[in-house]
């Protein structure tokens, strides 16, 4: 069982389609690509049975959903009211975790007071880190984080570390290509080295040419990432974290997006911690604090925690961010 921590990171009606209004390669943001989502049909037949088979189907459905229930252990209650900063786990980029604790230090020690808060880094150095926090170091293949045990280059202290796989010059084309497998041996490689893992494939994969499973013109992105499977990686890993920043303005996409990919994250593995990205400064551009509030909201149902990102020009809407989750 994962035991919760504190991490930070220096890096229904039918249901439209997520993303319709912007299906074709996002820009990136900070070392995190951005989601979108997925359209799920349901159609049902209402079909007379035998009553003792009746019944048996009704036992059946309750342990069902009692099973569902235990995989996930956070609420389908959509949440109406205010969410407590310490009532969440949450995932931080180190240098924006400093930037935001000088700037407003009561606020953030509200965040330090929850469940888990973790901190990403890619190299030593910077402010000492709240006692609760755990750092987390950030690489960008298997590749790398091979070389870095290899060498002893491991920032020391280090209990976990990240796959953050994007579809750029940092991640070598062979594991672009296969992400699945570059996740499973990145996983492996932590395991067997006594690291934790913690996945964050970019939806940006989708778009690799000659990928072994990629976007289709009929597909939008987050389709062509949950069509191809990645959250099911979360099978070899405690704590996966789905990408969603790019949709957090379309509610119906964002919900649809979080939800399909934390069923296939939980089906696969169900102790998975999951976490969902947020920013106000979604593909580099501008997110009202309210409206991220409210995006988190709109998630919180499907998730453990949130992993944000920022830029230091929108440290004011960040704080404002945190600040109105807590009174929305």
């Amino acid at each position: 069982m994962f035991r919760p921590e504190i991490f930070l990171v220096s890096i229904v009606p039918r249901i439209q389609p997520i993303g319709v209004a912007s299906t074709r390669p996002p820009a990136r943001l900070i070392l995190a690509s951005k989601l979108k989502g997925l359209q799920m049909h349901h159609t049902s037949k209402g079909v007379g049975i035998p009553r003792p088979r009746a019944f048996a189907a009704m036992i059946g459905l309750v342990a069902f959903v009692l099973a569902v229930g235990s995989w996930s252990r956070v609420s389908a209650t959509p949440v109406s009211g205010p969410i407590r900063l310490s009532s969440v786990q949450w995932i931080f980029y180190k240098e924006d975790f400093n930037h935001l604790k000088v700037e407003d230090p009561a606020l953030i020690k509200k965040v330090v007071a929850s469940p888990a808060v973790y901190v990403l880094e890619h190299r030593m150095g910077g402010d000492r880190l709240p006692r609760k926090v755990i750092p987390a170091e950030m690489f960008f293949s298997t590749a790398e984080l091979r070389a870095a045990i290899k060498y002893g280059r491991v920032i020391p202290g280090v209990k976990f570390v990240v796959d953050d796989l994007e579809n750029g010059a940092t991640t070598p084309m062979v594991e672009q290509k296969h992400p699945i497998s570059a996740l499973k041996g990145f996983a492996h490689t932590a395991h067997a080295n006594g690291y934790r893992p913690i996945l964050v494939p970019g939806r940006d994969l989708m778009m690799v040419p000659g990928a072994a499973c990629s976007y289709r013109p009929q597909d939008t992105i987050s389709q062509a990432y949950l069509r191809c499977g990645l959250p099911t990686t979360a099978a070899y890993a405690p704590i996966y974290i789905i990408q969603s920043s790019a949709v957090e303005t379309n509610f119906p996409a964002l919900r649809q997006l979080v939800r399909e990919g934390a069923a296939k994250a939980r089906k696969a593995n169900p102790n998975v911690t999951i976490f969902a990205m947020l920013s106000v400064s979604p593909n580099g551009g501008y997110a009202p604090a309210s409206v991220v509030a409210q995006a988190a909201k709109t998630i919180r149902p499907y998730v453990q925690g949130f992993a944000v990102n920022d830029i230091r020009p929108s440290d004011d809407r960040m704080l404002d961010f945190l600040t109105d989750l807590s009174k929305l």
